[in-house]
């Protein structure tokens, strides 16, 4: 963790050097100073952690100095970018040292670390041992690991539990009928109903499936109008309706189909009570409702007609063969270990959560293959368990998640930690959080892999040590959405407090004092409270914040007199994800805020100022707006360090001026046509994800032989590509005549989605001769007409095929036009008359999900469903056609 702080300094000094020059060159001598300070620490700590323990003390020393040396270069900075902050930081109690007084005590620092690195080292004949005692770099780890993000997924000794579940389930009742599942944490009931939730025959029965997350605190209202997005019946006046209003509309929708509604982790009968008014008591008598509770007496006060489902432990032999699978897979355990094996089996007494965290551990070193640092790691964990309360659970779990914390790399660590930043049971989207880390200083560029890359392999070593749960995957089986136990953030929240992180609470539209008493001295603010205005009017003050997080599951509307606020307060910020909160125009005092690196707004503004030209450090800029189009005064080609770009709207990008260059940019979503220039090719090199929205007839305009579309591919890095046409602005002109020859499309492109683009399904036969498509996603009358003959020799690396919103009647084609096709979805294609019974014939077919088709339609996917060839194809219908 502190090996991260240290890093993230040197990377922010030398990108002074590198661009902010002049800004520091008073202060050349002291920079240099404090540069060659930090190297020894970070020396220091990456190779005395391979040696021995390192004293608490010191590790406490050098994270403070480098906090306060950040802080006074980041102050420095502010001052010479901004003359007027030098009030702003008279305000504070206890101000930030001046950056000559700081280094000084960073020396200071130094020089005790200095005697504790040459005792260290004098040692190291001693304690370091054989080169094969030691464990793998950490990217050998990750490339060992990937792939194994999934198996937190695997459950053992619950098919039991399942099919009593499912049992209850179909009954028939007179009413609603509640089924509850109970038990202490960490015994598997999230597993246990998500299992249930998913499995084939309850998607059969239930055309409306829900889930709801109820946690211990929640809000009434963003639970129903969670549910009404689900069933796609939300509408924008639905916000400003009363709790009883949303109710009402709520039990009128659930009125029309059968349901089953899962309420997970209830911790009280008073939120049933909340709750209960919206569901319909006896529409159908097939209707349930499953919720999830530590509480029995929940369980039975909510239905007494019906014994609560108690969730057992797990048996020896259940236990053992969890934490074997989780360890080694399909392969057997290693004799010289099977006594410890029983050891570590017994001191997790049949928990699940337990054997998954112990068994994370594990697997990192059964992954080395070498027998010494398996011993070695596994005689830890038994001993280890001498040491645990084994009268207190609760304590228990924190000591195991103690133990687990502490095998995690040190640059792992930090990103563990960040998770506290999101509510309890938060759906954590997978790119959101890795664009944080990044910003956060969290990801360290070893390798010609980008950072967003590496990231993604931190977050699947976080899975694979089953620290972070998967929830849902992509249609191509990435990683979308993330959560993480109760439990294990309990644990994360009460260390991350010693390193400064703090969650700002509240109640009755009030601030909680201790939310904001240590303020001052903290680093990153998560706020779950929904009276933001309240927090923002009570004058807080954050000297040395430096990242906020506003995950409020509603959104609210902050004024321009509150904006101003912000920026005075937290002034040195660098991570500003408020996408919760509405600026009704822009907020120009956040511009003052030079530090930033990620910027997330949500708003009604049409124009992004030349004044964010400010943000020296930008790397990602995410703004959603009610606004059809988002001009940009900046020039964002003078952003050095910008990456991505993001927003709904279609943005105008101001031409480029001379300087600067966009080699770190990835990802721009959406550009106009009329920003799609040679320039904006020319200078994107490194872009892998381009969005374009507006009137897409203007890239194919010949200009003298040649089209906008034609310098499509001087992106030779560009793997995914949206193509969104607004048919608002000139309807009988939107229409694309056709589409360019295939070797005008990027070399590289993988995935690429068309929307509202008009097309003939002759035009196909273009899009099928792209040499590495992977995933077709065609959305709102992206192709028209009734009839599609899939043409021979195209979609030959096709996995993925998405169509939406399509007047489609016909479909005609065989296996050999889709040989790898893995995932089929049809949504809202309601005159198909049946899919091609030819797709029975492709092996590697997966999934088939149809949403709101035909019943035809609906009879021709079970037909190839039934003749899959002894495969496992998972087939989705809503609404089912019984």
């Amino acid at each position: 963790m502190e090996d991260t702080c240290v890093r993230s300094l040197l990377e922010n000094l030398n990108r002074l050097r590198l661009h902010q020059a002049d800004l520091i060159s008073d202060v050349k001598d002291q920079i240099q100073r404090l540069e060659k300070n930090l190297l020894l620490f970070k020396t220091f700590l990456n190779e005395s952690t391979e040696k021995r323990e390192i004293p608490k003390k010191v590790i406490e020393d050098i994270r403070e100095v480098v906090y306060k040396a950040e802080d006074a270069v980041d102050v420095y900075v502010s001052q010479a970018l901004e003359k007027e902050t030098e009030k702003y930081f008279r305000r504070a109690s206890d101000p930030p040292a001046k950056l000559l007084d700081v280094v000084e005590e960073v020396e200071s620092t130094a020089q005790r670390v200095q005697e504790n690195f040459s005792r260290l080292l004098s040692e190291s004949e001693l304690l370091i041992g054989d080169a094969s005692d030691r464990t793998p770099t950490q990217l050998q780890n990750l490339e060992r690991n990937q792939g194994s993000s999934m198996r937190q997924d695997t459950v053992v000794g619950i098919e039991d539990e399942t099919n009593k579940i499912i049992g209850y389930l179909i009954e028939e009742t007179e009413k609603l009928d509640v089924i509850s599942i109970v038990g202490m944490p960490g015994l598997g009931k999230t597993t246990l109903a998500r299992k249930v939730f998913r499995h084939p025959r309850i998607e059969y029965e239930f055309p409306i499936r829900l889930w709801v997350s109820v946690s211990q605190v929640y809000r009434v209202k963003d639970i129903f109008l969670g549910m009404l997005r689900d069933l796609s019946w939300i509408t924008e006046d639905m916000y400003d309706k009363t709790v009883q209003e949303i109710a009402r509309t709520l039990h009128a929708r659930l009125e029309k189909e059968k349901f089953l509604i899962i309420l997970d982790d209830m911790w009280t009968t008073e939120a049933w009570d909340d709750l209960r008014h919206a569901f319909p008591i006896r529409s159908n008598k097939s209707n349930k409702i499953l919720i999830t509770s530590r509480s029995r007496v929940v369980g039975q006060a909510i239905n007494p007609n019906r014994e609560s489902h108690c969730l057992r432990f797990l048996t020896y032999e259940e236990s053992w063969m969890l934490l074997r699978y989780l360890v080694f897979g399909h392969r057997n355990c290693p004799q010289e270990l099977e006594v410890i094996e029983r050891v570590i089996v017994d001191m997790c007494c049949g928990l699940p959560l337990l054997i998954m965290l112990v068994g994370g551990v594990l697997a990192k070193t059964a992954s080395t293959g070498e027998m010494k640092v398996m011993q070695s790691s596994w005689k830890k964990v038994a001993e280890s368990s001498k040491t645990f309360d084994y009268s207190d659970m609760e304590k228990r779990f924190q000591q195991i998640v103690l133990f687990s914390y502490n095998a995690l790399p040190s640059n792992l660590k930090p990103c563990f930690l960040y998770l506290r930043m999101f509510p309890e049971d938060f759906e954590i989207s997978s790119k959101r959080l890795i664009l944080l880390w990044i910003a956060e200083g969290y990801i360290e560029q070893k390798t010609e892999i980008s950072l967003e890359e590496i990231a993604k392999q931190y977050l699947e070593d976080l899975i694979s040590r089953n620290l972070v749960m998967t929830d849902k995957l992509s249609t191509t089986g990435e990683i979308k959405i993330c959560r993480v136990h109760d439990l294990i953030r309990d644990f994360c929240v009460t260390v991350a407090y010693e390193h400064y992180f703090q969650e700002i609470h509240g109640h009755g539209g009030e601030v909680h004092a201790y939310s904001i008493s240590n303020l001052q001295r903290m680093r990153h603010i998560a706020i779950d409270f929904n009276n933001v205005i309240n927090f923002i009017s009570s004058q807080p003050y954050g000297p040395r914040v430096r990242s906020i997080l506003c995950s409020l599951r509603e959104e609210i509307i902050l004024l321009p007199t509150n904006v101003s606020a912000i920026a005075d307060a937290f002034k040195l910020t660098r991570v500003l994800d408020v996408r919760s909160i509405r600026f009704t125009r822009f907020p120009f005092y956040l511009t003052q805020l030079v530090h930033l690196r990620y910027i997330a707004l949500t708003s009604d503004f049409k124009v992004l100022p030349e004044a964010i030209s400010k943000w020296w450090s930008i790397q990602t800029i995410i703004v959603f707006t009610s606004s059809r189009v988002l001009e940009i005064k900046a020039d964002i080609w003078k952003m050095v360090h910008l990456r991505h770009l993001k927003t709904n709207a279609s943005v105008i990008l101001q031409n480029a001026g001379a300087g600067g260059n966009g080699e770190k940019i990835q990802t721009l979503v959406n550009i106009s046509p009329q920003s799609c220039t040679d320039n904006l090719f020319e200078r994107a090199i490194n872009l892998k994800k381009l969005g374009i929205r507006g009137q897409l007839t203007m890239l194919l305009d010949d200009k003298g032989g040649s089209t906008t579309f034609d310098n499509l591919g001087k992106l030779q890095q560009l793997e995914k590509l949206k193509l969104l046409n607004d048919l608002h602005i000139h309807p009988k002109e939107a229409k694309l005549p056709g589409l360019p020859p295939p070797h005008i499309f990027p070399k590289k492109l993988i995935s690429l989605t068309l929307s509202y683009t008009l097309l003939g399904w002759e035009q196909m036969s273009v899009l099928g001769m792209l040499e590495n498509l992977k995933v077709l996603k065609l959305k709102n009358d992206a192709f028209t007409g009734e009839r599609w003959e899939a043409a021979d020799g195209g979609f030959q690396q096709l996995e993925v095929l998405q169509i939406e919103y399509a007047d489609l009647v016909f479909w005609e084609a065989s296996s050999h036009h889709f040989p790898k096709l893995q995932h089929l979805s049809l949504r809202n294609c309601e005159e198909l008359k049946a899919l091609p019974f030819g797709l029975a014939d492709i092996l590697s077919l997966q999934v088939i999900d149809l949403h709101r088709t035909t019943k035809l339609a609906a009879v021709s996917a079970r037909e190839i469903q039934a003749d899959n060839k002894g495969r496992r194809l998972k087939l989705s219908i809503f609404p089912s056609y019984e």
